[in-house]
């Protein structure tokens, strides 16, 4: 007898295979290879999560809504008064004079400075101070109020809890400048939160807005903050220039004492040293030593000239010597010579040079030759005198420029005090200038109404409320329940480890899914009736699957069909029972006898379905040896169908079922009936299923969709592989019991399948 391989390389075989000589308990050896899942989830999944738990989605919504409703319309009406003002980097000026704040007006960030303005607790108090807003009923700061608690909401009732205000008789018992102090710095801190400042992109216009109960409030506090912050900048401008003025002044008078004692002493030293003027054009030093300067250059650049042209006399040859020195009686001569030169050439053809004639020519030529070479030798003399007479001129021009130099130093020297007092007084002259000017455009611009600040529009008071926006507010409601129950959802999804797919089951743990069994409300609390169901209503939709699943356990082993098949489940309430029975009420259907076995030995169930069955003689009686099996199976009260119940609950049903009375009473009953169909207990970690998923052909595995757990399945899976049983697949049982599964629609296309291939195109 050989121990059955694992179910990816198992040939077929027989019950009479496994080996009864031995207990096989569960293995800790994992065998188990890590498959790849994909995970990735399409748009259909998504949508699918969504309806799934739709009851999370309407509550967060309805919550969301409910709570935003609520809060918007327990809000107190608040109006809000616009203003707009325009603000220039440059104000109109009536002089020619640039103002004090010139370099501040200016700058870049100008218009953010003016917005921080109009944020200042400064504006805030003179709006207050002109208002007496402190005492007006719709600006309610102190005492909480009526109006003030309408005003509050819901957040700042809430942030009063956390940060509760003083009460009345402790802001009682403090001084009147502590109490008055609390005051302002609630009214100001009250103004901040109503008044708003928002600058209007690329232009130079800011709009003002104020918020009260009172529409008539919110416009005067608008216009009032825009007159007063101009009021604000031109008394800023006022005391700025007035200060600037005294000031002016002040060094106006120092400026001018100065300059006057700084001239005195000029006038005094040029008096003591001799010295007119130290400029070139009237100082005769100077000019002259200037003139010097420009001859020296001149003679110095036509001594190099004379030098660079008689060294490369000097260096050239004879032939470049003469194309460098040309003139008309050279010339003449080259001419004689070139003439003599061609009669000579011309004789030689005929005569020899002893020949008289040719003796004269050569005579002749000779004497050419010397007086050109005695020429050019006159004139590189001539040229030797030009660049010596250059070298003595530029000699005597350096010997009287540096006299002069030294002379014009000394006069540097002498007039250094002279400058120092010159700069003095040129100094202290720009100063009084600039601030003789400055304190001009000061008293012309002093009485001048002129800002950069204006009005473009007066706030009017608002018709209707700007706060709360119930349109606004309720839709966001909506948008942020739905959006808050969808992230629930997917937040629950994702917590959730249950089966939700049947592909699950064939990608994630490589477990094929035999068929999917449609939930069937009315059998939902009744077992007996979902036990019978394909016995009693052979074309409901219960039953057409059954056919389909059955049809499936018979094409898992092709070859050879499996005889004992062992049914359990993760979880209890899987229907694991009820699909027993009607596995076999199938085979029934086929002319097949079929043995049940109620094989739960700790909360069995199948004895109420068929009460044929005895329960105080049954598989614990047999596997405890008190009875013989032919005693205790019993006939059902349909035709082909035994049924064997679990008898008394032992209290160790994991060692009675791995005994070898187990796998004897399998291997006789497997003699006499066509399928054995054992009603196993759920997994649970339990031993019993891991012991008999040895002794079986199959084991199937009864899943409901959101609640069989992923790990139990992971588990269960590692576990029946380790021990040597084979898992023919999964029945996903109550298909639709909640609606939104996407399996619901994929059963009725499984049992479609099956149908059609039978000449029946009746969906399930």
């Amino acid at each position: 007898m050989q121990k059955k391989e694992p179910y990816q390389d198992h040939p077929p075989y027989h019950l009479t295979s496994r080996d009864q000589g031995q207990n096989y308990l569960p293995s800790t050896e994992v065998r188990e290879v890590v498959m790849q899942v994909d995970d990735e989830m399409d748009l259909r999944d998504l949508l699918d999560t969504v309806i799934r738990r739709k009851g999370v989605v309407l509550a967060c919504l309805l919550l969301c809504f409910t709570a935003v409703a609520t809060y918007t319309l327990t809000l107190t009406p608040q109006f809000e008064a616009t203003g707009v003002l325009r603000v220039s980097a440059q104000a109109d000026k009536l002089t020619k004079f640039e103002g004090v704040e010139s370099t501040v007006l200016k700058s870049m960030e100008f218009q953010q400075t003016q917005v921080e303005l109009l944020g200042s607790e400064q504006l805030a108090s003179r709006v207050i101070d002109r208002m007496d807003l402190i005492n007006n009923p719709s600006f309610a700061t102190t005492g909480g109020g009526s109006g003030e608690a309408q005003a509050m909401g819901l957040f700042d009732t809430v942030k009063a809890f956390i940060r509760p205000e003083e009460n009345k008789d402790t802001f009682n018992l403090l001084s009147e400048d502590a109490r008055q102090r609390i005051v302002i710095d609630k009214a100001l801190e009250k103004f901040k939160e109503l008044f708003a400042v928002t600058p209007i992109k690329n232009s130079e216009l800011i709009k003002v807005s104020f918020a009260a109960i009172s529409p008539t409030t919110a416009s005067e506090v608008a216009n009032t903050a825009m007159d007063e912050f101009i009021n604000m900048h031109m008394d800023s401008k006022l005391k700025s220039s007035q200060d600037a003025s005294r000031f002016l002044q002040k060094q106006i008078e120092a400026a001018q004492i100065k300059l006057e004692k700084s001239e005195i002493e000029l006038q005094a030293f040029a008096r003591k040293i001799g010295i007119v003027s130290l400029d070139p054009k009237s100082n005769l030093i100077m000019k002259q030593l200037e003139e010097l300067n420009q001859s020296l250059a001149q003679a110095r650049s036509h001594r190099i000239s004379q030098e660079a042209k008689y060294q490369h006399v000097l260096g050239a040859g004879d032939q470049i010597l003469n194309q460098m020195i040309e003139n008309e009686l050279i010339q003449n001569l080259k001419n004689q010579y070139a003439t003599l030169l061609s009669d000579y050439e011309e004789l030689g053809r005929t005569f020899k040079p002893a020949y008289p004639k040719m003796q004269q020519l050569g005579a002749k030529m000779d004497r050419i030759e010397e007086r050109i070479r005695a020429e050019q030798n006159a004139i590189v003399e001539s040229i030797k005198n030009d660049y010596e007479s250059a070298v003595k001129a530029e000699e005597y021009l350096a010997a009287r420029a540096e006299e002069q130099k030294q002379r014009a130093m000394d006069l540097e020297e002498k007039a250094t005090q002279y400058k120092i007092l010159e700069r003095e007084v040129a100094t202290n002259k720009g100063i009084y200038q600039s601030l003789l000017e400055r304190s001009k455009e000061i008293e012309a611009t002093v009485g001048a109404a002129v800002t950069n600040i204006q009005i473009v529009d007066y706030a009017r008071p608002p018709l209707y409320p700007f706060k709360p926006r119930v349109a606004r507010n309720l839709a966001l409601g909506l948008i942020l329940g739905l959006f808050g129950g969808i992230g629930m959802a997917f937040l629950l999804e994702y917590f959730d480890n249950t089966i939700k797919n049947p592909d699950e089951m064939a990608e994630r743990f490589n477990i094929p899914v035999l068929g999917m069994i449609p939930y069937d409300k009315s059998a939902d609390d009744d077992q007996v009736t979902m036990a019978l169901k394909f016995y009693n209503e052979p074309r409901s939709p219960v039953a057409e699957s059954f056919r389909t699943t059955m049809t499936s356990v018979r094409l898992s082993v092709a070859d050879d069909p499996p005889k004992t098949i062992l049914v359990t489940s993760i979880l209890p309430g899987a229907g694991k029972s009820s699909l027993s029975s009607n596995a076999c009420f199938s085979y029934l259907a086929e002319d097949e006898r079929c043995l049940l076995i109620d094989g739960d030995l700790r909360k069995p169930s199948l004895h109420r379905i068929f009460r044929g069955g005895i329960r105080g003689a049954g598989l614990s009686t047999i596997l405890s040896g008190m009875k013989d099996w032919r005693e205790v199976v019993k006939p059902s009260e349909y035709p082909g169908l035994d049924f064997i119940s679990s008898g008394p609950l032992p209290p160790n049903p994991a060692e009675l079922l791995s005994s070898r009375r187990m796998r004897r009473l399998l291997q006789d009953a497997g003699k006499e009936y066509d399928r054995i169909v054992i009603d196993g207990p759920p997994y649970q970690g339990f031993a019993e299923i891991l012991v008999m998923s040895h002794m079986v052909d199959g084991v199937i595995l009864v899943a409901v969709e959101g609640k069989t757990p992923r790990e139990g399945v992971k588990h269960f899976r590692r576990a029946v592989t380790n021990v040597g049983g084979r898992i023919l697949g999964t029945i996903i049982n109550k298909v639709g019991r909640r609606k939104g599964y996407s399996s619901y629609s994929s059963y009725k296309y499984y049992a479609y399948d099956y149908n059609y291939g039978n000449g029946n195109r009746k969906r399930g």
